[in-house]
């Protein structure tokens, strides 16, 4: 569906980044909700090596297929260190992971955004 809304490769590429930084955002606010559970083990969200591996694809035809199976990889931290209680939820570590989430959130819409403005401009000039 992103290739349909977005059919070039830089926007497609950060609509899938913007649905990764949702789904970060999602994962750190339940880390953040569970900090006093015992026994509850962080959730992670890895996306950017994927793109990147995507990315490096040799041809344009393999960078739209990568894209457009291209998804957030959640997972349960088990290696962090755990509290007594077995809970490894730090929230400093959550807090600071919120604030660099949302810096790329906002990084990746104000791109699209501009993208998408540039089309118009180039629409709008194109009716004169």
């Amino acid at each position: 569906m992103t290739s349909e809304i977005f059919p070039d490769i830089t926007s497609a590429a950060l609509a899938k980044t913007l649905d990764a930084a949702a789904a970060r955002q999602k994962t750190i606010a339940n880390n953040i909700a569970n900090v006093e559970t015992p026994g509850f083990k962080r959730g992670t969200v890895s996306f950017e090596s994927e793109l990147r591996r995507v990315l490096d694809a040799s041809t344009e035809s393999e960078i739209r297929e990568g894209l457009q199976k291209l998804t957030p990889i959640q997972e349960t931290d088990y290696q962090s260190p755990s509290r007594p209680d077995g809970n490894n939820v730090n929230i400093d570590a959550e807090i600071s992971d919120l604030a660099r989430t949302s810096l790329k959130y906002r990084a990746a819409a104000t791109l699209l955004e501009n993208k998408t403005g540039m089309l118009r401009a180039a629409i709008s000039e194109g009716k004169k």
